[in-house]
């Protein structure tokens, strides 16, 4: 479960709303809710997470993809890539993170604007 949220918090930012449901409808219920960072912090400050879990990640707020698309994809890519010697990917990545938009998103924008 750690690793799933360390992806999100990489791929979607710290602040996507996300839910972790454990052990629903039984006596040792629990439900982790609010942002993937702070989630993240909880998880790590505790031992090993057992039982049955759900996972459940909230849609990008409308700022967010706003973000994205006040940035110029283009330039920041090839200036990653420039500066960094990286390949597209993870360039994608690192944009991603710094815009707090899914690498997936960042694509499509990316795309977009050809």
């Amino acid at each position: 479960m750690k690793e799933a949220v360390e992806d999100i918090v990489t791929i979607l930012g710290r602040d996507r709303h996300i839910v972790i449901a454990r052990e629903v409808t039984k006596i040792h219920e629990e439900f982790l809710r609010g942002a993937a960072g702070g989630i993240l912090e909880t998880l790590n400050a505790r031992g090993d997470i057992k039982g049955e879990i759900t996972l459940l990640i909230g849609k990008a707020v409308e700022t967010e993809r706003k973000a994205a698309a006040g940035v110029n994809l283009r330039e920041r890519l090839q200036q990653i890539m420039a500066e960094e010697k990286l390949d597209e990917k993870t360039a994608l990545k690192r944009i991603a993170k710094e815009t707090g938009v899914s690498k997936s998103e960042v694509y499509r924008e990316l795309h977009r604007s050809r």
